[in-house]
């Protein structure tokens, strides 16, 4: 037996109208009997038009189908059903034909005289693409770290190749491991985004600027994370050369690093000004290795470097693009 609608009106409507979910309520013919605003909102139909309706054809996908007639007739041949009483992730059809993710419970109920199923839905596409978000965000960590990972041994090994002693070691990996864990906090603090080249600057050069010894500028611009990383290292490493060999290591000496923006590509000028340092001349070791690689891999650019008495000037030049 169908219920009808009228009877139930008064005392069931009022009850679904309610609910903070899209409530539906079905009679053991599969027909919909009850069907609140939420309902109406959430698959596109009004009330009284999704009345009467078969549940099956109305709101559930065609791979859905034959699965939710079967578990019906089941159930009431058995009384067993596997989907009540708990909440399951489900798809349903929205009247424009797209298919929604829900989240669904099912009661049964005799209280109007009559077996019925109440479905509880309620739209979960937020929580899909928040879980979705999560993974990708999962995903894109694990690869980082594991880039970053191999970056860190690669260069622990090569200053271990080119140092004296431990002390030397210590001394040049912790350098470079702190260019790189800063830059991977500019990154962070970005969510991983693009970092503008003026926050880099400072974050190498913001003492000696403080002091006077040196200063920065150019046009605004941003930097991709692969940029960000290998900018950091090769200003990192052109700056510990600054203080051993170059223009920091007396108290006179200066540094500028300026850039501009033409047609696409950057180019980058770091100066030393400053009389020659007492100690050896620059090293050819790993360190120029690295920020030649850096500029190449990281930057997808050229330098030209040019030792003058009175200083280096180092001229990068690479596409903004990256």
């Amino acid at each position: 037996m169908t219920i009808a609608w009228g009877p139930l009106h008064a005392g069931l409507q009022s009850v679904l109208d309610t609910a903070l979910d899209a409530v539906v309520v079905m009679d053991p013919g599969d027909r919909i009997i009850g069907w609140n605003r939420h309902a109406e909102t959430l698959f596109g139909w009004p009330e009284p038009e999704a009345i009467g309706r078969k549940l099956s054809g109305l709101i559930i996908p065609d791979q859905h189908r034959a699965a939710h007639e079967a578990g019906l007739k089941h159930y009431l041949a058995t009384g067993e059903g596997p989907v009540l009483n708990r909440r399951i992730e489900i798809g349903g059809l929205h009247r424009d034909g797209h298919e929604i993710p829900i989240e669904l419970s099912i009661t049964c109920s005799d209280q109007f005289g009559e077996l019925l199923f109440v479905g509880f839905m309620r739209d979960i596409s937020d929580r899909r693409l928040a879980a979705e978000r999560q993974q990708r965000q999962l995903r894109e960590s694990d690869h980082r770290v594991k880039n970053m990972l191999t970056v860190v041994a690669a260069i622990a090994q090569q200053t271990a190749r080119v140092s004296d002693d431990l002390d030397e070691f210590t001394e040049s990996f912790g350098g470079r491991l702190s260019a790189l864990a800063k830059s991977h906090e500019l990154l962070v603090g970005k969510d991983w985004s693009e970092v503008a080249l003026t926050a880099l600057a400072e974050q190498v050069l913001g003492a000696d600027v403080a002091e006077g010894r040196a200063r920065f500028g150019g046009p605004e611009l941003l930097l991709q994370p692969s940029q960000v990383l290998g900018l950091s290292m090769i200003l990192h490493e052109l700056y510990t050369n600054a203080v051993k060999y170059g223009a920091l290591c007396s108290d006179v000496g200066e540094i500028a690093l300026d850039w501009t923006v033409s047609a696409g590509e950057v180019e980058m000028r770091w100066s030393e000004q400053g009389p020659p340092c007492p100690s050896a001349a620059p090293s050819s070791g790993f360190g120029q290795r690295m920020i030649a690689m850096a500029v190449k891999s990281d930057l997808g650019g050229t330098i030209d470097r040019d030792w003058k008495t009175d200083g280096l000037t180092a001229t990068i030049r690479f596409p903004l693009s990256g």
